[in-house]
């Protein structure tokens, strides 16, 4: 069944706005990206996810250096957005989906990964943090260099943390939760079936 029909079928069952959200994602995207929704595909968008971020890491820090090399973050954000959406998509966004569509596998790897991003996530911001307060105090370079290179890492902190949960789902699907995804359909929740 699909989503609108399972509501439909169920009024009883009453559906939180995260659910709602959810079910609509996966409605609109279920069916996007067919050939990259295999073990091996999905692992190569989290490489490239985690290659971009390192580069832009990598401009980030020689930004402070040598400025115009800056104008590499452009074609380096349009390709980390491209992977990202790209391994959301094949993921079924499951590393946002409600603990209901989740079995107990999935959520227990889903709130292991949650943990280790924001660890990441706060550890990576406090050292910047604490490196724009010095940085600031002992006028370290250029202000704007500093806050740019930070800044940049800091945007980065935010894919880390993203991508941490993302690449954690990624490996919990394998080639049997792709035929099951062809065979029920997209936007189909994991009880609908049990009705």
């Amino acid at each position: 069944m699909t989503t609108g029909q399972t509501r439909q079928t169920d009024p009883a069952r009453t559906l939180t706005g995260a659910e709602r959200r959810y079910e609509k994602n996966l409605a609109r995207t279920g069916g996007m990206l067919r050939s990259w929704r295999t073990p091996a595909r999905r692992g190569l968008l989290v490489r490239l996810n985690w290659a971009c971020i390192a580069v832009m890491a990598a401009i980030a820090v020689i930004g402070f250096f040598w400025f115009p090399i800056v104008l590499a973050w452009l074609p380096m954000t349009v390709a980390i957005m491209t992977a990202w959406t790209m391994l959301r998509v094949t993921i079924d966004a499951r590393d946002t989906a409600p603990l209901r569509y989740l079995d107990e596998f999935e959520a227990e790897t889903l709130l292991r990964a949650r943990s280790t991003a924001l660890s990441v996530l706060t550890g990576l911001l406090a050292v910047i943090a604490l490196a724009l307060v010095f940085g600031a105090s002992f006028e370290v370079g250029d202000g704007h260099r500093l806050a740019y290179a930070m800044g940049g890492l800091g945007i980065l902190g935010v894919f880390v943390g993203g991508v941490i949960p993302a690449a954690a789902m990624a490996r919990t699907m394998d080639d049997e939760d792709e035929v099951d995804h062809l065979r029920t359909g997209a936007g189909t929740r994991p009880d609908a079936q049990d009705r």
